[in-house]
């Protein structure tokens, strides 16, 4: 195989031959992008902390520029239920319940999220964070229940997280299909879809199964757990983490994690490089953030709508590795529709600047191409054969590249021995482990050994 997005020609949408999945897809058709509430507030939330960062999605024109789902985390339940064995919530934290937080992101033009766990414990219980350990706060043995209620609340987004099926020892792809299906038969019901997001933190290699069942699924653990700082290596390691290119296509995605941009210990630059990583890799966006009271210069960050753009593209791709001529000095590749359009990643992992250089023929591009900085919202220029430029210590830079009489995405072509190399890049196939079996990762590299 040859990595996704480079074996079909410029604006055609990729073909899959996965089983379509049922109500638990939602419809979804594009990254999910939205607000999530883990990380800056742990469990220590309630329908005042959800109805503001609701009101500030609005406010801060983040629903403007696409973000529309409001998740509720763990937390929002202390794993009671009646004796119909409802899940049942302390109506002094949700006044109404669970319904009227539902209503009132929907009232605000959004789409409300919502959280349990694929065991009988949820992660509060195994990891207390703001409240006292709460036993029963997953759904296990009450998949059909839960799911409907949920439904019925009005939520159209579920994640459902592994801390009690880890230590339950159950098995995740066995567990998933379950709820997929009970999603499916409440969607039935109420006319409801709700998108799946499965949070196994990449055990048992989702990628390989979840497609057929959800929307996303978590290829790691978190960037940060609660309390801690952010920093890029963390980034960087769930960016890697994500590289599953056969696995995501329209409606089906790898998920690195929730954003950490304009979070404790992170520049505005290395906020630019996080965002555009995700954003290369067509991933899911879920900013973790306080809405209310980030700065101007994070809501530019997390609305850039070219940056948007790219991670919102209608192919559905995810950028792949096309070139590492010295080590840590990468380039990343997105086809995006249209003729000849690419996004690409200049990354730097190296302690100190380097110049780093995107070729046309490693993009599938031949003739003169136009360039574009996203972050600047300038055009560089068009230049033949290639563009450089110098990119700072352990940062990225985030570009589109218009080519004029453009060639197809490289096909690789047999010649010569066992070598398979690239029409457009003369490039040689290499695929992880020999491996023939399908779905088995593949990039391009020069032939040198």
């Amino acid at each position: 195989m040859v990595p996704a997005g480079w074996a079909v020609a410029d604006g055609a949408a990729a073909a899959t031959t996965r089983t379509d999945a049922g109500a638990a897809v939602a419809a979804v058709t594009t990254p999910p992008m939205g607000w999530a509430s883990w990380n800056t507030f742990a469990a220590q939330i309630n329908y005042n902390v959800i109805k503001a960062q609701t009101d500030a999605m609005v406010s801060s024109g983040m629903k403007d520029a696409g973000y529309q789902y409001v998740n509720i985390d763990e937390g929002w339940w202390q794993g009671t239920r009646d004796a119909s064995g409802n899940i049942t919530v302390d109506t002094a934290e949700w006044p109404g319940g669970m319904k009227a937080i539902a209503d009132y992101i929907h009232s605000k033009g959004l789409k409300a999220g919502i959280y349990t766990d694929a065991g009988r414990n949820g992660c509060g219980y195994y990891y207390p964070t703001g409240r006292p350990a709460a036993p029963n706060t997953g759904s296990e043995g009450h998949y059909d229940q839960d799911f409907l209620q949920f439904s019925r609340w009005g939520f159209d987004f579920v994640k459902v997280d592994w801390c009690g099926g880890s230590a339950e020892g159950l098995n995740p792809r066995t567990a998933y299909q379950a709820i997929s299906d009970a999603i499916d038969r409440a969607t039935a019901q109420t006319g409801r879809p709700m998108v799946l997001s499965v949070c196994n933190w990449g055990v048992q290699s989702p990628w390989d199964w979840a497609p057929s069942m959800s929307t996303m699924w978590r290829t790691s653990g978190d960037i940060i757990y609660w309390g801690q700082t952010a920093s890029m290596d963390r980034v960087l390691a769930n960016f890697d983490s994500a590289q599953h290119l056969a696995a995501q296509s329209p409606g089906h995605y790898n998920d690195p994690d929730m954003l950490v941009v304009g979070m404790n210990g992170f520049s505005a630059a290395q906020n630019r490089t996080h965002m555009g990583l995700w954003a290369i890799s067509g991933a899911p966006l879920l900013a973790g953030n306080n809405l209310a009271t980030m700065s101007a210069e994070t809501r530019a960050i997390l609305t850039n709508r070219e940056v948007l753009a790219v991670d919102q593209d209608p192919l559905g791709r995810q950028g792949v590795k096309v070139a590492e001529d010295l080590s840590g000095r990468q380039v990343y590749a997105k086809v995006l529709s249209g003729t000849g359009r690419r996004a690409v990643l200049l990354l730097n992992r190296t302690t100190s600047p380097a110049a780093i250089t995107a070729r046309w023929s490693d993009l599938g591009l031949a003739g003169p191409a136009t360039v574009r900085n996203l972050w600047t919202g300038t055009d560089s220029g068009t230049f033949d054969g290639g563009y450089t430029t110098t990119v700072p210590a352990r940062e990225a830079v985030l570009l589109t590249v218009t080519g004029s009489g453009a060639t197809p995405s490289p096909t690789p072509t047999p010649t010569g021995g066992s070598a398979i190399k690239g029409v457009g890049s003369g490039r040689c196939l290499d695929v992880a482990g020999v491996s023939q079996a399908n779905g088995a990762q593949a990039q391009l590299w020069d032939c040198n050994g």
